[in-house]
């Protein structure tokens, strides 16, 4: 394969993309860089001149944009944060939104693509989330360009929300709490992706270094912050009163999703360095709403 030299990142500001960013930015990549705010924008500058600002579920907005890229990275999508309403639903970001970026590169001799999805993506399609994800993986599949998927079993800034709700002194904790998972830092997720530039498996599943019980989390969450653990029982939650007025929004899918991955196990291929209780030592409470 032809050396990569210019990578194109959508999501490039968001809590992988940004490492995503930043690591390749450090070995010396050419970067055309997506992003849809102005804020972003400006956080991004420091890493390449080459930003566009588009809001990619128009496609109109991406015309050119795949013009001498050789690989394109994603690691675009909405938020699952319970606490982060967006008007746009998961299909129309991460796929429809992801869609529109491939159909307008497709035809510009992109040598790679390596996409940011979840575990389970070919399995939970029940739910949209990794109905969404799924989707977008059968599109690049058909693209008959060289790729990579890495579905990760969950970032520890994916269980932010969790502190969150222990500043208010309560870690909810559905189900007995035994199910295991093996989360990532989102830095260690982006040396896991860029070492796969160049070539890797069509499929990868990307966990961290340290396999958890869900109570053991909880555990670390409480003596971080303090809090009580309350154990909600899985019937309970699935009637949909799991996190009681602590939340005013519409989440439906974004709390059943939460509650499916959070009452099974969810383990990937150990990776990177950092513990989740590393990350939770340098936590900034302070930031969290």
């Amino acid at each position: 394969m032809e050396k990569i030299k210019k990578v194109l990142v959508a999501g490039a500001a968001g809590d992988v993309g940004i490492e995503i960013v930043s690591l390749l930015n450090e070995k010396g990549y050419d970067l055309r860089l997506l992003t849809r705010s102005q804020d972003h924008v400006e956080k991004l500058k420091k890493y390449s001149s080459d930003i566009w600002k588009v809001d990619a579920r128009n496609k109109e907005g991406l015309k050119g944009i795949g013009k001498g890229i050789d690989c394109f990275i994603s690691a675009l999508g909405k938020s699952i944060s319970l606490f982060k309403p967006e008007e746009d639903d998961f299909i129309e970001t991460d796929f429809e939104a992801n869609k529109n970026i491939l159909d307008s590169i497709r035809e510009d001799g992109i040598k790679r693509i390596l996409y940011v999805s979840i575990k389970d993506a070919d399995k939970a399609q029940e739910f949209e989330i990794p109905r969404s994800h799924k989707l977008f993986e059968e599109e690049i599949q058909a693209t008959g360009i060289p790729y990579t998927i890495i579905r990760t079993v969950g970032l520890y800034s994916g269980l932010n929300d969790l502190a969150i709700m222990a500043k208010r002194k309560v870690i909810p904790l559905i189900g007995d709490g035994t199910a295991k998972t093996n989360s990532i830092h989102s830095k260690d997720l982006a040396e896991v992706i860029v070492s796969f530039i160049h070539e890797g498996p069509e499929i990868f599943k990307a966990g961290g270094p340290e396999i958890h019980t869900r109570l053991e989390m909880a555990e670390m969450l409480k003596d971080r912050i303090g809090a009580k653990i309350v154990k909600v029982p899985k019937s309970i939650a699935e009637m949909g009163i799991a996190i009681p007025e602590l939340l005013n929004l519409d989440i439906s899918d974004k709390l059943d999703f939460f509650k499916h991955v959070t009452t099974k196990d969810m383990i990937g291929e150990k990776c990177g360095k950092i513990t989740y209780k590393e990350y939770l030592d340098k936590l900034d409470l302070n930031a969290l709403p």
